[in-house]
């Protein structure tokens, strides 16, 4: 799974991902600025907008989820 979010980090042009935990938890991803990959490959911080952030063990990421496209709203 590691792979696969360095895979969508390096990707240009950069689109958002999801990260889900074995707990159910989902983090969203919204730019490659959020998010980094440990230099050992097993961890995965991911920082909010509020400058709060979180640490996900490479042993609980369940799933990488490219983003849904937004629908665009009828007028």
């Amino acid at each position: 799974m590691i792979g696969d979010i360095c895979q969508f980090l390096h990707t240009a042009p950069f689109e958002p991902f999801v990260i889900v935990t074995s707990r159910g938890n989902q983090y969203r991803v919204p730019s490659a600025d959020h998010a980094t990959v440990n230099p050992q490959g097993s961890r995965v911080v991911i920082w909010f907008d509020d400058e709060s952030g979180v640490i996900i063990s490479g042993l609980h990421i369940a799933a990488v989820e490219k983003e849904a496209p937004q629908k665009a709203k009828a007028a």
